[in-house]
């Protein structure tokens, strides 16, 4: 379509050949800008009596000499005065054209891995979490494997360097002694980098691996539930199997080119062996949904000289130690059994049903034998403060919203055992028709005798991996109008006590049920490390500060955000532009943030930069950069409801211990705790006063940990435990 106004002033001859004369003739149109084109072509015509035949071929040839005159003036006011600008402009020029053009579109796809994780793990196929659990566990356990195989070369071949060195011990010609050492680094090196360069690839092919394993998952998962929708047949999503889903998925993943890990493999026989050997009940809809057990159709069992077993035969070593096991919990040998039958001999799901549904399991109990009374069941109830209860040698107190759950045992001598813990309690309130989260309770509430549960103890195990002896909590109440409700907690506790993973494999799979379970959730935790200006060099190596720290982010693979090299690698970067010169790029008071999913317990681990030479020239006051810092992280921890934070009380490097120092004038250490607090005090009170919308996660409760440094004592504990009351004001 020609333009409707003329784009510029613009001159144009055309040269005619009219017949019949064919006498070649020069006309010239005269063009200015914002005329009509058409009626200014129509006019010239008109006035020079060109015939009409002729306009198409006019205009268009006039149009076309019109558009290129305008693209040469815009390409002469672009004032492109290098090779360099020019390129620049075609560069932008393809990259806009890629973006809006469907086809040479490269843009990656949006990532759906987070939501892929989260839907899967919080999805009633409760077998699906604990498959994810297993696979997790094993990818550790292989890089274990591997480093154990590293130190043990490496230690063979410094002690085969070391021999060699005292055979040459006699050499006369030190330059024979230097090439030999030389050699010797050179090997070590060698070796050290081969070992290393193995763990970074079997870390990247796990990730890669567990990513695509995920998310086929999650796409069989919405297949199910898209047919389940579309299905008349409501017992569709009680029969749902997600082992079933998983052995279709990885034996999807079989067909294809790629090799599997010999841990995927492994989860896919084991799951294939429980089906074979206990049937097909995946999910605890199928017997947590059933009808009430007195009913006509519940199965009643009559205990005593004629039991009869339904489900099982009482003779089989294997149904002997499963009751036996469930016996060693608390619970009685009759619950053991009857829930042990009802689960038809599926063990987690026979713990599930004590735990769970009591009641009922009390009342089929009562309704089997008439003549037998109904016995008191053993069964978690719901605990207040118990004066019976005997005092425990832990100062802790609890202001968490659930209560603790205990076990009444008959044995006095007998330790309680408390099969669900604050993480089953808090995800259950949350989804209470989640069967992923009653699953937990199964190998979740073995690890809670380890965690340091007992009756009467409501510890948060999201806080600490060990319970020490010197804690206590505090709960305090901020504003007037709005108020907000946080648990401080002084515990004497080192940082790195809070990154030691745990040998017992029970215990280490409640941390990392926890730690997956509010990954991408709001309760999140985090920890302050400590570094100086002078660790930065070394820091992302893990050679100067927070050794145990990076230590155990290898220890395992990061299958949710980069590892720790790279996320230290983009921080440096961005310190090293903004830093002028060689000056060292960062100073006191800054802080940066990693983000990990390998940690027991821990996310968001914030990094801050403290000068810090002695105890005596490194003072801090309220307008101390380190401060400062200090009060950056917990506005950062407010922004992000970041749910609770560990902070180093005295604010310390981890390798400085002031307390086992008798030289150490201890009214400093209190000034520097007294900070601290007042920080942390003034930013609280502050926050309150600030006009927000309230929302149902801000009602909820924060936890600030203070930690003191393992070395203290009772005496100084209850110290600083006067500081902390004093300042709070607690009654």
């Amino acid at each position: 379509m020609s333009p409707t106004k003329v784009l510029k002033n613009l001159s144009v001859d055309l040269h005619f050949t009219i017949p019949p004369s064919n006498v070649p003739i020069v006309l010239t149109i005269e063009l200015e800008k914002d005329q009509l084109f058409v009626d200014k072509i129509r006019h010239f015509m008109e006035v020079n009596n060109v015939p009409c035949y002729l306009e198409m071929s006019i205009l268009s040839t006039v149009e076309t000499l019109m558009n290129e005159d305008w693209r040469r003036s815009v390409e002469h006011n672009a004032r492109v005065t290098s090779e360099e600008e020019a390129t620049a402009q075609r560069q932008l020029l393809v990259s806009k054209y890629q973006k809006y053009t469907v086809r040479y579109n490269d843009t990656p796809a949006e990532d759906i891995f987070p939501k892929a994780h989260h839907t899967l793990v919080r999805s009633p196929a409760s077998s699906i979490f604990d498959i994810l659990l297993k696979l997790e566990r094993s990818y550790s356990q292989a890089l274990k494997e591997v480093r154990g195989a590293r130190d043990r070369e490496l230690m063979m071949l410094k002690e085969r360097h070391n021999e060699e060195m005292r055979q040459n011990a006699d050499l006369t010609n030190d330059f024979g002694i230097q090439q030999l050492a030389s050699k010797h680094y050179e090997d070590l090196g060698l070796a050290q980098a081969t070992r290393d360069s193995e763990l970074d690839q079997m870390r990247y092919e796990q990730k890669q691996e567990y990513c695509s394993f995920i998310l086929k998952l999650y796409d069989a998962y919405q297949r199910f539930l898209s047919e389940q929708q579309s299905s008349s047949d409501p017992a569709c999503a009680q029969r749902f199997d997600g082992k079933e889903l998983v052995s279709e998925v990885i034996a999807e993943m079989k067909s294809g080119d790629k090799k599997l890990s010999k841990q995927l493999l492994k989860i896919d026989a084991e799951e294939q062996g429980k089906r074979s050997r206990h049937g097909s009940v995946g999910s605890l809809a199928e017997i947590v949904g059933t009808p009430p057990l007195l009913t006509p159709t519940s199965p009643k069992v009559f205990w005593g000289e004629e039991k009869k077993n339904i489900f099982f035969n009482d003779d089989d070593p294997q149904v002997v130690k499963n009751i036996g096991e469930l016996q060693a919990m608390g619970f009685e040998p009759d619950q053991a059994r009857l829930a042990f039958e009802l689960a038809k001999g599926n063990m987690e799901q026979a713990i599930t049903l004590l735990v769970d549904q009591p009641d009922k399991i009390a009342a089929q109990l009562a309704a089997s034998s008439s003549s037998v009374p109904p016995r008191r069941p053993s069964v978690p109830a719901i605990s207040s403060n118990q004066k019976d209860a005997p005092p425990t040698h832990r100062r802790a107190k609890s202001f968490n919203k659930s209560q603790s759950l205990a076990i009444q045992t008959k044995q006095e001598g007998k330790k309680a055992w408390s099969p669900i813990s604050s993480f089953f309690q808090q995800q259950k309130n949350s989804i209470p028709n989640s069967a992923s989260v009653r699953k937990i309770g199964t190998w979740l509430g073995k690890a809670i005798e380890g965690l340091g549960f007992e009756d009467g103890s409501e510890h948060n195990p999201r806080i600490s991996l060990e319970d020490p002896e010197l804690v206590e909590s505090f709960t305090i109440s901020l504003g007037n109008q709005v108020k907000s409700t946080h648990n401080l907690r002084l515990l004497v506790s080192d940082m790195d006590d809070l990154f030691k993973s745990p040998n017992d494999e029970v215990r280490d799979m409640a941390y990392r049920a926890q730690t997956t379970a509010d990954l991408y959730s709001q309760n999140l935790t985090a920890v302050v490390l400590l570094l100086t200006p002078k660790d930065w060099p070394k820091y992302k190596l893990g050679q100067s500060a927070n050794a145990v720290f990076f230590q155990r982010c290898k220890e395992s693979t990061e299958f949710h955000f980069d590892d720790i090299d790279y996320q230290l690698k983009v921080i440096e970067d961005d310190f090293v532009r903004s830093a002028p010169g060689d000056a060292i790029p960062i100073r006191e008071g800054d802080f940066f943030i990693t983000r990990h999913s390998n940690l027991p317990l821990v996310h968001i681990v914030f990094h801050l930069v403290i000068d810090f030479e002695s105890i005596e020239r490194s003072e801090i006051n309220q307008r101390s950069p380190a401060i400062a810092g200090l009060r950056n992280i917990l506005r950062t921890v407010d922004r992000f409801d970041i749910t609770a934070i560990s902070i180093p009380f005295l604010l310390l490097p981890s390798n400085v211990d002031v307390f086992a120092d008798l030289s150490v004038d201890e009214n400093i250490l209190y000034k520097r705790g007294e900070l601290v607090l007042k920080c942390t005090k003034g930013f609280m009170i502050e926050n309150s006063r600030t006009p927000k919308h309230v929302t149902e996660k801000e009602h909820e409760t924060k936890t600030v940990q203070f930690l003191l440094p393992k070395s203290a004592n009772e005496q100084q504990f209850q110290n600083f435990r006067y500081l902390l009351t004093s300042i709070f004001k607690t009654s």
